[in-house]
């Protein structure tokens, strides 16, 4: 609790700084940097490091660059703007799934790219200049907030959270499906911006992508995120009533802000916070507030639309259901596992099967790790299943991955476990 308690404070007073000195300075659109500090929050765990955050400069400033020659390349074609967006933001996006440590660099490269059309070719250049600095603020003040304020230190042997000699993990099924999903929701969420032309615009496009990056096979149910929605909206509406008309200083808008990311961040689980705090970016808060209920109303209508249209994708193109998911993952584990024990009772192997060796390796252990988060997902009383069963199989496979136990030992605590239940169920 007390880890969690640190967090907490760490990411409320980076996201309040975000805010204020962007409007101390009269810059436009404060909320930028503080969009940034919430999605490395959101996405980025708790530890951090001059690294990390060097990287996440890095990627901001490529992510502009490249936002910057789309616009140049394609200044009055929009669809094949959009085309070319499309495929680049995927590209990034499975680079996002399949790297082993700080992925949040990628996902910053996604959010600059996107982030330059929000307003259209248009003086694109000094809008992107203007996103690009405020989304540089965020980055160093989340980093710098981390180093001084109850440092997380980084394990010796590993470089960015990324084992050595494994940053990457390619030809994953779930990351190729992960990144052809985000795609389609892209797409379908372009289609939405064109031909129903929210109030938000092409933000829309860009915060489907970006919140469906997250949770995109990941175990959140979309009832939860309705709910979630739903509450951190409720909060809004009440603070754009009764609170911020009455806020007269500069303090108390900042011990307003740090309590609401706060509540976010500590009574909140991970990766579901961003969907309450939403309501906070909801509020307009600037310099200058105009209040328009009016307008307030129809940008939580946006939100829910653009929520619908992250549920429609939760079983499609592909199925998210954990039942489903963790029998593909023990299917993979026993293949895996198949295939190691053959390649490593032959005496001498050739380059391309020491190549396959540690393939089935790599992803005999992404398997592993899979299948225990979804274990603990399902819903053991509507598919009639024995819960200890369940566990104790996934614990077997992990101790064989871990050379503790044999094959056969895995074999046998499938036992007494009602696959027959999962397998109607998981589609």
């Amino acid at each position: 609790m007390e880890k969690k308690l640190h967090f907490a404070i760490k990411v409320s007073l980076s996201l309040t700084l975000s805010y204020m000195i962007p409007m101390a300075m009269g810059w436009n659109q404060a909320s930028t940097a503080a969009m940034v500090v919430m999605l490395i929050a959101s996405a980025g765990g708790v530890s951090d490091s001059l690294t990390k955050g060097t990287l996440r400069v890095i990627g901001t400033i490529i992510g502009a660059i490249l936002g910057m020659l789309l616009i140049g390349l394609f200044p009055q074609e929009r669809m094949f703007y959009l085309i070319a967006m499309s495929l680049l933001v995927s590209i990034i996006t499975y680079l996002y799934y399949a790297y082993q440590g700080d992925s949040t660099v990628f996902m910053l490269m996604s959010v600059m790219i996107m982030m330059m059309f929000i307003n259209g070719p248009d003086e694109a250049f000094l809008y992107g200049v203007d996103r690009t600095y405020a989304t540089l603020l965020g980055i160093l003040i989340y980093t710098f907030v981390g180093l001084f304020l109850w440092p997380v230190k980084e394990q010796k042997d590993k470089i960015n959270d990324a084992p050595k000699g494994r940053m990457f993990i390619w030809l994953d099924p779930e990351y190729l499906k992960a990144t052809l999903q985000l795609f389609v929701i892209f797409w379908v969420s372009v289609a939405f911006w064109i031909y129903f032309n929210p109030p938000a615009g092409f933000a829309v496009v860009m915060l489907a992508t970006l919140l469906g990056m997250i949770t995109t096979f990941s175990p959140i149910k979309p009832s939860i995120l309705v709910i979630l929605f739903t509450i951190g909206f409720f909060f809004a509406t009440i603070s754009y009533i009764f609170i911020l008309p009455h806020l007269v200083y500069g303090w108390q808008l900042a011990l307003f802000i740090f309590a609401y990311t706060f509540i976010a961040f500590y009574f909140i689980k991970e990766k579901l916070n961003i969907f309450f705090l939403i309501g906070l970016f909801m509020l307009g808060i600037d310099n200058t507030m105009n209040y328009n209920f009016a307008v307030f109303l129809t940008t939580l209508l946006t939100f829910y639309m653009f929520l619908v249209i992250l549920m429609i994708f939760y079983n499609f193109p592909f199925s998210s259901r954990p039942e489903h998911l963790f029998t593909l993952m023990k299917e993979r584990f026993f293949t895996h596992s198949k295939s190691i024990e053959l390649l490593e009772s032959q005496k001498e192997l050739s380059w391309f099967e020491e190549l396959r060796l540690r393939y089935h390796k790599e992803h005999l252990k992404i398997s592993t790790q899979k299948m225990q988060l979804w274990s603990s997902k399902i819903d053991t009383k509507y598919f009639m299943i024995d819960k200890e069963l369940l566990e104790k199989f996934a614990k077997t496979c992990k101790a064989y991955l871990e050379g503790k136990t044999s094959l056969k030992n895995c074999y046998n605590s499938m036992e007494g476990i009602e696959w027959g239940n999962l397998n109607m169920n998981r589609f």
